[in-house]
């Protein structure tokens, strides 16, 4: 059963946040992660959110899923990821 990683983003320096999303694509490959969408928020019907943009990931189960949050390379961009964004990270499935 797949499984889905959303990510509510709030970016606070767009080149560093450039920089984190021009090389996290690539952790994903090993690990057979598909980026489903990337959104901004354009309009809410309800609630408001201090998180504007969305991004949703598949993988084929949970375990996948951590193994590549704990992977060498994606570890070695969170410093990126922090200098770049506040996010919110989950898994669904």
């Amino acid at each position: 059963m797949s499984v889905y990683v959303i990510g509510q983003i709030k970016i606070n320096n767009y080149d560093k946040w450039q920089e984190y999303k021009n090389q996290v694509s690539n952790t994903l490959i090993p690990y057979g992660g598909k980026v489903l969408f990337r959104g901004t928020n354009i309009d809410s019907f309800v609630g408001v959110t201090e998180y504007p943009d969305v991004v949703a990931i598949e993988f084929e189960s949970a375990d996948i899923a951590k193994q590549w949050y704990e992977s060498k390379e994606y570890q070695s961009l969170v410093e990126i990821r922090e200098k770049g964004a506040d996010i919110i990270l989950h898994v669904y499935g």
